[in-house]
């Protein structure tokens, strides 16, 4: 039926605005980052325009999350609210599937990176190997995995508990 499309398109922006609005960031840049299918947050710059002074023109800040790939990890695992049991089962599941290295290679499935993404083409490019015209970077792969656990999984606990049972998630 085509009101349903349109009602599911109207709160599909609706819901792109409001998140967006929430958190600070440009509405089109959230766009971008699902059109292009890297994480919403990935190059998002949160722009508070009280803290300017004069409201004339807007500061803006971004968060920088540096180090090796588990701390990168960590770090971004918190901002999601993952702590504690949450990263403790991240953080055994991708020891376990690449060793927190960004360059790893599944040998049978050709799996790729931190979260062993298949195909590796799923991930940001900056995230694919340097022989396909990425970096290998751990952040956008963390990031891309983070996404993935959350939107198949809703926690890596769930991820972790799947993966117990098949060997992969």
């Amino acid at each position: 039926m085509t009101t349903s499309g349109v009602g599911l398109a109207a709160t599909t922006i609706g819901g792109i605005l409001i998140y967006a609005g929430v958190r600070g960031y440009s509405a089109l840049a959230v766009v971008e980052n699902l059109i292009t299918g890297k994480p919403i947050t990935t190059n998002l710059t949160v722009t508070n325009p009280l803290s300017s002074g004069n409201n004339s023109q807007p500061t803006t800040s971004t968060t920088t999350v540096s180090g090796d790939p588990r701390t990168i990890g960590e770090q971004l695992a918190s901002q999601m609210g993952w702590q504690g049991s949450q990263w403790t089962a991240l953080d055994a599941m991708w020891t376990e599937e690449s060793g927190w290295n960004p360059t790893a290679k599944n040998p049978s499935s050709g799996a790729y990176g931190i979260p062993q993404a298949l195909p590796y083409t799923k991930m940001p490019k900056a995230a694919w190997p340097a022989s396909a015209g990425g970096t290998s970077d751990p952040t956008a792969q963390i990031q891309w995995g983070l996404s993935y656990i959350k939107s198949r999984y809703g926690t890596p606990g769930m991820a972790w508990a799947f993966h117990q049972q098949n060997g992969w998630y």
